[in-house]
């Protein structure tokens, strides 16, 4: 570095700061993890569901799709698995801690690379669905990738693949993203070839009928009426398709902007027959940030039903999906209106 010019010194040099500042977020926050749950006991998804999993898996204890305990209540594609391989060995509190932290500090990234006020940011997170991402949503982290590269791809194919697969780890917080993206791409085939590529080594190695036996499970129709499923489905049935197609059909007309990619999150979470609270992480920090200051607001105090439950139980989840319903209120009706300053294609 003693012959680099000064400015590229300083450049390193404020590089290896901001890593440095970013592995020590990182680790406060999973100490602050550990700390709070030291005294406040609860377990967490990571804890007893997808931990199990990827260890009953790797071990050979637990068929995928199969095993009355776990095969049925694992819907996600097997991919979903992979990237958790390496934390399943870890105590459970680091794997957790590592999770949510990891997904906290990826939406302070985005938020700040979106080049909005504090205030907007803040919104975001002093959300209470930020307590739903703590304890039942550590795996968000994935889709949530998934979104960020596909705003980073460009007219990238590759990288817009890769986007797809980690998007397809959990369809149904990201299926109508994927689609919209996806149809307005101008490579098509070349975008799919690493989601083909994904999918041929998932036969490999869960088996050629992994496909058959995750459709002989229960259908994302039949999962309507789960205690956790937040979308207007729950409360609609059937009635709720025709708004859901003509919604869908709305959206994934709109222009391949990043603007517009707050829009479809938010109108996936409504389209979707079936979705946890934890996803809705992602309509707030994907569709708060570009809809106008006003409805910026009235989505965030939407966000505050989850302390409805504390009252009603787990029957209050139902109105959980305001929040995408305000937002896409927001994006109807406030078109062109105290929008930022839009910075390209997705």
């Amino acid at each position: 570095m003693k012959g680099w010019p000064r400015y590229k010194r300083r450049r390193m040099q404020r590089q290896l700061l901001q890593w440095g500042l970013l592995l020590a977020a990182v680790a406060l926050l999973v100490v602050g993890l550990r700390l709070v749950t030291s005294y406040i006991p609860f377990e967490s998804d990571w804890e007893v569901y997808f931990r199990p999993i990827v260890r009953g898996w790797l071990d050979g204890s637990l068929v995928l799709y199969q095993d009355t305990q776990w095969g049925w209540g694992f819907w996600n594609p097997p991919w979903l698995l992979w990237p958790l391989i390496p934390l399943a060995g870890w105590p459970t509190w680091v794997g957790w801690g590592l999770l949510v932290a990891g997904t906290i500090l990826l939406m302070a990234w985005f938020t700040k690379e979106h080049n909005v006020g504090s205030r907007r940011r803040w919104l975001i997170f002093a959300s209470p669905l930020i307590i739903d991402l703590v304890l039942d949503g550590p795996v968000e982290i994935i889709p949530m990738l998934g979104i960020i590269l596909a705003w980073l791809a460009d007219d990238r194919p590759h990288l817009l693949g890769l986007a797809l697969v980690l998007m397809a780890a959990k369809p149904q917080a990201c299926f109508l993203v994927a689609l919209w993206l996806l149809i307005h791409h101008r490579q098509r085939l070349r975008t799919l070839l690493i989601p083909a590529g994904v999918f041929a080594l998932s036969l490999i190695v869960h088996g050629w009928d992994w496909p058959l036996r995750w459709a002989a499970g229960p259908s994302i129709l039949g999962l309507v009426d789960a205690s956790h499923n937040v979308t207007p489905w729950r409360s609609t049935g059937l009635w709720m398709a025709p708004v859901a197609v003509a919604l869908a059909w709305w959206v994934l007309r709109l222009p391949r902007t990043r603007r517009n990619l707050g829009a479809v999150v938010a109108a996936n979470a409504l389209v979707t027959p079936f979705m946890g609270s934890y996803s809705l992480i992602h309509v707030l920090t994907f569709s708060l940030l570009p809809v106008g200051n006003r409805w910026a607001l009235f989505g965030w105090l939407a966000s505050f039903t989850v302390f409805l439950r504390f009252w009603f139980g787990k029957e209050a989840v139902r109105v959980d999906f305001l929040i995408a319903a305000v937002l896409m209120t927001g994006y109807l009706l406030g078109k062109g209106r105290e929008q930022p300053r839009d910075r390209g294609q997705p």
